[in-house]
């Protein structure tokens, strides 16, 4: 079967991409607005963009509405941001942080999650998160102003914060990251079954 963009709507055409392109990493973002209220938020459509310089990417869409996201706004406001990883131990309260509460609402109170300074940045870290990374807005690419539009957003990392005990000489322990990845749906994967292959 081809299926051509063009001739579907966009959510069979997201339904498309998070089915075919999964498992995906989760970056959990927290922000903080002009107004000093803390957002946390997790997004799927997350990868890195380049080691050197290190550039994390991730992409916060527009609603189903076409409203944009208070993680979006706070970034383009004060340009600056923490992704913090998102482990098996995780994911009830990572949930939580979906929820559509208002602008004014602390997520990480609402949630239930600690949180800690950051280093260099305004946003707090998750206190108890096993790698955190700060980061300064390098770029935000525009995709679209229609429902479901991409916002791409690279930020230069200017702190990688990890635990002591999940790093050992710059490698950090995947058993202690415990990561999830989101397929489609309400489905999750974990990354506990691994095989090892040498180039």
């Amino acid at each position: 079967m081809n299926i051509f963009p063009d001739q579907i709507d966009h959510n069979q055409m997201y339904k498309l991409l998070i089915g075919g392109v999964s498992p995906r990493p989760i970056a959990w973002v927290s922000s903080v607005s002009s107004a000093g209220v803390l957002n946390l938020a997790p997004f799927s459509f997350f990868t890195v963009a380049s080691a050197n310089p290190p550039i994390l990417c991730f992409n916060p869409m527009f609603s189903g509405n076409g409203t944009s996201k208070d993680t979006l706004r706070n970034i383009r406001e004060q340009g600056e941001f923490v992704i913090n990883t998102v482990g098996f131990s995780d994911l009830e309260r990572m949930n939580k942080t979906c929820h559509e509460v208002p602008a004014d609402i602390d997520e990480f109170e609402y949630a239930g999650i600690p949180k800690s300074a950051s280093s260099v940045v305004a946003p707090p870290r998750i206190a108890d998160a096993v790698v955190s990374f700060e980061c300064r807005l390098n770029q935000i690419i525009d995709l679209g102003e229609a429902a479901l539009s991409g916002h791409l957003i690279l930020g230069d990392v200017v702190c990688v914060a990890v635990r002591d005990d999940a790093i050992d000489d710059f490698r950090i322990d995947p058993n202690q990251v415990d990561a999830i990845g989101r397929m489609a749906g309400t489905d999750y994967t974990l990354t506990r079954e691994r095989t090892q292959l040498k180039r």
